[in-house]
């Protein structure tokens, strides 16, 4: 059984995604070409967007542009996760310390999401893009957030991912993914090389805090060889990162009450 978008919601958000990545104003033939809609349909969904605000037509060039609505949905963001010690901060400074890909990931659902994402200046990346989600069974900060939890929770999300036929046959079984995470929960850290992506390999740890009831979990990520190489070295900037992290929380009479300090 496949989860089903709703058409309409997913073809809005991926207008959105297309001007985030061609960064200029875009005709309609741009638009349904791009995203291989039909023609009506595309013309209806830019107009209904043109309407609701979040689209501006300039009827000089035929062309669209999001407007300033569109920004302010997410504006609130950044300060809250700053606030507090700073979770971008955190992301900065494990990224100078291994010249890495990092990521802070937030549980969402079956998957992981990277919510902040910064990346190197070198040329051995092959990073995700912000918003970026993967299964939470068949990622490393998934099976370091699930290296928290009980095994009957554990079972449920396997279950439904199985359910829902994500990820096909590459996943790995039920007492394969337990192992990872009873040697997650043990050593403190997930390390997944060559998955999902052979090239790739990465290193994970829970923060053991949530955003608004969310769970997060911090990574390192690279080139398989690069992060197999450095992998202690990492391991141990994330650890001590993450503890001057919960420490300055604390230090500022953080409670489990606090949005971005409750014990997850």
């Amino acid at each position: 059984m496949q989860r089903i978008k709703v058409k309409s919601a997913s073809r809005t958000l991926e207008v959105l995604e297309l001007f985030m990545e061609e960064r200029r104003p875009l005709r309609l033939n741009e638009v349904y070409r791009a995203l291989c809609y039909p023609q009506s349909s595309a013309t209806n969904l830019l107009k209904s967007m043109v309407m609701m605000g979040y689209l501006n037509y300039n009827r000089a060039t035929m062309t669209y542009l999001p407007t300033l609505r569109v920004a302010a949905l997410g504006s609130w963001l950044p300060s809250m996760m700053n606030r507090e010690g700073g979770l971008v901060s955190l992301v900065d400074e494990v990224q100078r310390r291994t010249d890495e890909t990092v990521g802070l990931v937030a549980q969402n659902d079956l998957y992981i999401q990277y919510i902040i994402l910064k990346t190197p200046d070198h040329e051995y990346k092959m990073a995700p893009s912000e918003g970026t989600m993967r299964l939470m069974v068949d990622s490393s900060s998934g099976i370091a957030l699930m290296s928290r939890m009980r095994q009957r929770e554990i079972d449920k999300l396997y279950r439904y991912t199985r359910h829902y036929a994500l990820g096909g046959d590459a996943l790995p079984t039920f007492e394969e993914l337990m192992r990872e995470v009873r040697w997650s929960h043990e050593v403190g850290h997930a390390y997944l090389p060559k998955r999902p992506t052979p090239e790739l390999a990465s290193i994970a740890m829970p923060l053991d805090i949530d955003l608004y009831g969310i769970p997060l979990a911090l990574g390192v990520g690279g080139l398989v060889d690069r992060i197999s190489r450095a992998k202690q070295d990492i391991i141990d900037v994330m650890t001590d990162a993450i503890a001057s992290f919960r420490a300055r929380h604390e230090a500022g009479g953080a409670t489990a009450s606090d949005p971005i300090l409750s014990a997850a």
